[in-house]
């Protein structure tokens, strides 16, 4: 793999000097409720139930695939803190792409971090110099916030989230990524994420994820061009989360 070289550019520029694309996130609800799919630029908040970690490794997927597929044939970038990472489920995501499992892993840059001085370190310090290196197109951040919260959010706690969430919005719009951030519902507010207000407010793209036994619903909360708006799947559908086959062989009283 040849290491991408494109400098950082810095400085101010105008919404036109930008063209921005969309690609396929290979779940048909999202797809429907941001018409078209992830927006170039912008940068997704998805908070809620963890479950939407099941959609951020299908895109992650799904972004390997050819562009005439509603792919963008590009390595993916994640900073986890919320350890969501599942080689099992990656693989059968390659599958149900007709992708090598194996293409798709080495495609998968990820950069665990087991603390939040380490969630800072990598935003901060570390993502730009990955994106020098790897030629993605898609960055996510997984668990944002979620480290301080384990550990207890102070002041300085909200100043590094806020530091970080501005360094994530710039980058992606002057690289123009298809960036996703995800982030755990707020106690005191559920309709809100967790992470304070310049998270929230940098974030361009807001969706809520509520996860029930039979249905995951997707709530539009922020968009700069849409409209507040709900959507939902079933998890029985095939571009939602694959249950297993113990489920379909259990008796009907045990489910």
């Amino acid at each position: 793999m040849t290491p991408s070289k494109t400098p950082l550019k810095h400085g101010f520029h105008t919404a036109d000097e930008f063209r921005t694309m969309r690609a396929e996130s290979g779940i048909m609800a999202i797809d429907t409720l941001l018409e078209g799919g992830i927006e170039s630029g912008l940068v997704h908040l998805f908070y809620g139930d963890k479950g939407l970690h099941n959609d951020f490794l299908r895109f992650a997927v799904k972004a390997q695939t050819f562009r005439l597929k509603g792919g963008l044939e590009s390595p993916t970038i994640i900073i986890d803190s919320a350890n969501m990472i599942k080689v099992e489920r990656l693989t059968e995501l390659a599958y149900e792409f007709n992708l090598e499992p194996e293409e798709v892993l080495d495609n998968i840059y990820i950069s665990r971090a087991f603390n939040s001085s380490q969630t800072y370190d990598l935003v901060m310090n570390q993502m730009e110099n990955f994106l020098d290196k790897i030629p993605a197109r898609v960055l996510m951040v997984t668990g944002l916030p979620n480290l301080y919260l384990e550990e207890g959010l102070k002041g300085e706690s909200l100043q590094e989230i806020s530091h970080m969430a501005s360094r994530i919005a710039a980058v992606t719009l002057q690289r123009s990524l298809f960036t996703l951030v995800s982030a755990s519902a707020s106690t005191r507010s559920p309709n809100f994420p967790e992470g304070g207000r310049t998270l929230s407010t940098t974030a361009q793209v807001h969706i809520q994820v509520a996860d029930s036994p039979s249905r995951i619903t997707y709530t539009l909360a922020k968009h700069p061009q849409f409209p507040v708006k709900r959507t939902n799947r079933t998890k029985t559908e095939p571009s939602g989360e694959t249950l297993p086959l113990s489920y379909f062989l259990r008796g009907e009283s045990e489910r």
